[in-house]
């Protein structure tokens, strides 16, 4: 029925009068032409919703960050785990036992590193403030404490039934929020200090072909992608608890505002798609999201996760024109880093790395 161009084929939904959500089809082309996210809220809020609408939806944010997949891991650390995982899984003996960075990473990148490369020292020539083991907020639920310059779990592993539950449901990027929040249901199910611990200890992929490929290109992204899919379950858990008062809101806000991690844009974009989902959490959500992109924006240093949360800002529900024009200048701003051939001058764009044996 499709033939895999999202544009192509919403064009021909849009002009065909027969097709009952030409309507919706012609938002889902706006939005795609614009990124206007008003555009793809109309798609969401058809009039007449069925399983039609949630597939023009899925087609409008096809190939876009958090609509569609997750932004990829851009730490020096993620990097360099993903050349050492890369080389090994096509057969090169590589032994490394040190790394060092300028200045600190996310817990999750230099866990996801080690579960990649092995029981690596890393050596952290810095933590610039604002410290990125402090929380933004102070909060009840935590998935990471820090030993001096250690990141390690704050809770328990996870059961052998959690991750292999995790691997089958995490399996594949999903094709929209709606549908990974239906697929994500049978981890809410299980009890939060599994949820929790599946965060923080990063269990290892699905043996599949998927991930056997890119085993040998990016490695780390099965841990990028994995946490959102534990967050989705989150927002499952203790589903009959009303929305202001849940342990799944709290758990949400908390991990959102907790330390500078990978987990902080997992969880408000599980806040997001509830916002996708529930007409009146988007305004709260709006204003979480924003409040956390400021946080990052204001820190006087690198934040991995700034761009990845201008990315999530943009289809957050409700976004107005002041939030749509700071997250674009965020992209702008990175965009131009990556496209300048010379080292950014600022001490805070510089990282290094070392191995050795």
């Amino acid at each position: 029925m499709f033939s895999g161009d999202a544009d192509a084929d919403l064009r021909q939904l849009a002009d065909d009068p027969t097709f009952p959500h030409h309507d919706a089809a012609r938002h889902a082309v706006r939005f795609r032409a614009s990124g206007d996210v008003a555009e793809l809220i109309a798609v969401h809020d058809d009039p007449h919703p069925c399983g039609m609408t949630e597939v023009v939806f899925a087609m409008a944010g096809s190939k876009r960050p958090w609509l569609n997949w997750v932004p990829m891991p851009s730490e020096a650390i993620s990097n360099v785990a993903n050349e050492i995982g890369g080389r090994r899984a096509r057969g090169e003996q590589l032994k490394v036992t040190r790394l060092g960075l300028s200045s600190a990473e996310p817990a999750s990148a230099m866990t996801a590193c080690r579960r990649i490369a092995g029981p690596v020292d890393i050596g952290i020539a810095e933590f610039p403030p604002p410290d990125i083991r402090a929380p933004v907020r102070p909060g009840r639920y935590a998935v990471w404490r820090y030993d001096g310059t250690e990141p390690l779990p704050a809770g328990p592993a996870p059961s052998a039934a959690a991750v292999r539950l995790l691997q089958d449901v995490a399996d594949e990027p999903w094709q929209s929020p709606l549908s990974g929040y239906v697929k994500a249901d049978p981890l809410g199910e299980l009890p939060l200090d599994d949820l929790l611990g599946l965060l923080a200890h990063l269990p290892g992929p699905p043996d599949t072909a998927r991930w056997q490929h890119l085993a040998k290109s990016t490695p780390t992204y099965w841990y990028r992608l994995m946490q959102p899919w534990v967050c989705l379950g989150i927002l499952h858990h203790a589903k009959d608890e009303p929305w202001p008062t849940s342990t799944r809101r709290q758990v949400l806000v908390d991990l959102a505002f907790g330390v500078e991690d990978w987990v902080a844009d997992a969880a408000l974009f599980a806040l997001v798609t509830a916002a996708y989902r529930e007409p009146d959490l988007r305004e709260e959500v709006r204003q979480l999201v924003r409040a956390r992109l400021d946080a990052a924006v204001a820190a006087n240093r690198l934040v991995t996760i700034e761009e990845s949360l201008a990315q999530l800002m943009i289809v957050t529900p409700g976004c107005r024109a002041d939030d749509r024009a700071l997250a674009t200048a965020v992209l702008a701003r990175a965009a131009q880093d990556d496209d300048d051939e010379e080292p950014a001058p600022p001490p805070r764009k510089r990282r290094w790395w070392q191995r050795g044996s």
